[in-house]
């Protein structure tokens, strides 16, 4: 069994206003989502007792969040999609929300949106681009038309799964390293595979387990088998093939908030056409290392990279020198479209939110089943 060893030194000791132990938990946690706790305290050799008490003081605090992130390009999904772009200054964040956020919420295939006073990023993720160009085509209706968006509207940037590699998806181990001062590392396979789904379709009980782990991540099986009607022993099979296969992930998401991250960064560039995905691995991980995004996807012609920072001045001077390199060694042409929002300030309409998505893409299997999705009953469970 891996132990955990942690450099003790003051930025561990603080992270936010967590102590040192605080740290410790939150850290092991993410470093491993998918264990359970009887393995992690035993991991960083800390008291069953201790440990306990440290998570659901945390977990009270609502400083993270358990998720389980499904294999999208294996369930049948084709694309990722971003969508940034400016706002109209002269109208404010509510004004927005008063119009457009019932309209926000109920769109299925967008998992985060967040936005500040005069912009915006939207992320989503689709069976296909029809799909989501009706949630954009009624999205650009409604700004238009109450005169929210800026002259250069919003900007859409697709990355078909088939063709996209994913470096990063809801890793946020490496950016708490960064600030640890531990050096960062991300896992060397791709955070999403590029195969298609899987060729035998799930059945009606794997399709509700499946449903449930997303809503009610973190959860014991017996729980999950009970709200969404099936056997303890269906629950425990179906979630065993799921990790095994890789159809679904474990993560953790930590509160960026609490842990004084004040900016919240979105990257979009355009790489040289001369140059491929395999041409610039160096490129890869001079980003990995120096950035640390939890969202770093790329295709052959452009990519985005979504992370965090504790201020802009540390952001700016890491940016600056990752942006050097890569000029120096021709990977852009030009410079790339950077957004940064106040995550203090801003407004989050949505949070890694996948059950809408996970339920739409079940809705034929599941038409004529009986399942409870009802909010769990926990009162501190995470909400941004």
């Amino acid at each position: 069994m891996e132990t955990l060893q942690l450099p003790m030194d003051r930025s561990f000791v603080r992270v936010g206003d967590l102590s040192k132990n605080e740290t410790k938990v939150l850290y092991s946690l993410l470093k491993f989502p998918g264990d359970k706790d009887q393995e992690i305290h035993e991991r960083i050799g800390m008291k069953k007792s201790t440990f306990s008490s440290i998570k659901l003081r945390l977990q009270k605090r609502r400083v993270f969040q358990a998720l389980n992130v499904p294999s999208f390009p294996r369930l049948g999904f084709e694309l990722f999609i971003t969508k940034y772009g400016q706002l109209n200054r002269l109208t404010t964040i509510e004004e927005r929300m008063r119009v457009a956020k019932s309209m926000l919420q109920e769109f299925a295939e967008e998992f985060y949106i967040a936005s500040e006073s005069n912009r915006a990023i939207n992320l989503a993720i689709s069976e296909n681009y029809t799909e989501y160009d009706k949630n954009h085509s009624k999205f650009m209706q409604l700004y238009s038309l109450n005169n929210f968006l800026a002259e250069n509207g919003m900007h859409i940037v697709p990355f078909p799964f088939e063709i996209s590699t994913f470096h990063a998806f809801m890793d946020f181990k490496p950016m708490l390293e960064r600030t640890l001062g531990i050096t960062p590392e991300y896992e060397k396979k791709l955070a999403l595979p590029r195969e298609p789904k899987q060729e035998k379709p799930f059945s009606v009980a794997e399709a509700k387990v499946m449903l449930g782990l997303v809503r009610f991540p973190g959860r014991p099986d017996t729980y999950i088998a009970k709200k969404m009607n099936v056997s303890r022993n269906t629950v425990a099979s179906a979630k065993k093939k799921f990790l095994e296969e890789e159809l679904l992930y474990p993560k953790i998401i930590p509160n960026l908030k609490s842990l004084g991250y004040n900016l919240l960064v979105f990257i979009h560039k355009k790489f040289n056409p001369g140059s491929t995905v395999e041409d610039r691995v160096e490129a890869t991980e001079l980003v990995k290392k120096e950035l640390t995004p939890f969202i770093y996807v790329s295709k052959d012609l452009e990519g985005i990279i979504v992370t965090a920072f504790r201020d802009y001045l540390d952001f700016n001077r890491t940016w600056g020198n990752v942006l050097k390199i890569f000029l120096k060694r021709d990977y852009i042409r030009e410079e790339p479209l950077v957004y940064t929002l106040s995550i203090p300030n801003m407004t989050v309409i949505k949070s890694f939110d996948f059950l809408q998505l996970i339920e739409k893409r079940f809705a034929s299997i599941l038409s004529n089943e009986e399942y409870d999705l009802s909010p769990a009953d926990d009162p501190w469970e995470f909400k941004e």
